[in-house]
């Protein structure tokens, strides 16, 4: 199997903070990390060096850094679905029976302009690849401030058919910051065994983060929608990263695994399997762009502390 190498990053840089980035390997941000006094503090769990030097399998994604969630996020049942006439037949992820986190993490990106605290990763995809059976075009602009960090994605329908699809961010927080998290959300679609998401339900005390609480080492993924566009995380030590998500990112995931450094706050556009929820449920966020036509989404980090 091809293998997507992190060679050659940039490093954008605005006072003491740097982000850098693979765009061929994904268009992944490899490292978040700001530098005070000779003191590093990373606020994305950063990419090991191991993997930087030997690259990875397009399936066997490093958990580090932030990712592109395109043309779809997390998981569609069967990775079959058909749509205006077309059927998408998707690859399944190993050692699932669904497609997970659409394809454009999997295929390289390339910087089409850059400045010193900003860049423009660009992505095509053609009919057909990866068994996504409309055309498009992605664009990732990474903005970096003197203390905070802005992600904008814009994909265009370039088909001569409408296009279904959603988009998002999952980013890896490192584990100190689930110290205490808060967020509002006004509904949860529990996930099933194999993490499809179910019917909406209102939020129950149990994945109610309202009011700001520790999120237990354990395992978790928990699908909310209706999000109200804000997430703060917290470590011990008084950081905190405030996650703002705009109004095309109403949905959220969360995702903890027990015993691992990490945790995910994922703001997306819709649930997963909301290519066959859609159908029966209102407000799954799933988006049908006609020819030409463009969706766009951002996220900010807010970094204090």
């Amino acid at each position: 199997m091809t293998r997507l190498f992190i060679s050659p990053e940039t490093t954008l840089r605005c006072g003491d903070l740097a982000v850098t980035l693979a765009p061929a390997a994904g268009g992944r941000i490899t490292r978040l990390v700001s530098t005070r006094g000779g003191t590093a503090t990373d606020w994305l769990v950063p990419l090991d060096d191991a993997t930087r030097e030997a690259g990875f399998e397009p399936t066997a994604w490093p958990k580090a850094g932030c990712y592109p969630l395109l043309p779809f996020s997390n998981r569609i049942r069967q990775g079959a679905f058909s749509s205006a006439g077309r059927t998408a037949l998707l690859p399944l992820h190993p050692g699932e029976r669904h497609a997970l986190h659409g394809g454009a993490q999997q295929r390289p990106w390339r910087i089409t302009a850059q400045e010193a605290g900003s860049a423009t990763m660009a992505y095509s995809h053609d009919c057909g690849q990866q068994g996504w059976p409309w055309s498009y075009r992605a664009e990732q602009v990474v903005t970096l401030g003197e203390r905070s960090l802005t992600l904008e994605m814009r994909v265009t329908n370039t088909d001569d058919a409408e296009m279904p699809c959603g988009m998002g961010f999952h980013p890896y927080i490192p584990a100190r910051f689930a110290h205490r998290i808060s967020f509002q959300a006004d509904a949860v679609w529990a996930p099933d065994a194999e993490f499809l998401a179910t019917a909406p339900e209102p939020v129950s005390a149990g994945d109610d983060y309202a009011t700001p609480r520790a999120l237990a080492d354990a395992e978790l993924t928990q699908y909310y929608g209706a999000w109200h566009g804000e997430a703060t995380l917290a470590s011990a030590d008084g950081a905190a990263i405030h996650l703002v998500g705009d109004t095309a990112l109403r949905h959220l995931v969360l995702h903890r695994p027990l015993g691992r450094g990490y945790f995910c706050v994922e703001p997306v556009s819709h649930v997963a399997n909301a290519a066959h929820l859609q159908a029966r449920h209102p407000g799954t966020g799933w988006l049908q762009l006609p020819p030409g036509a463009s969706a766009a989404c951002r996220m900010v980090l807010q970094l204090t502390g």
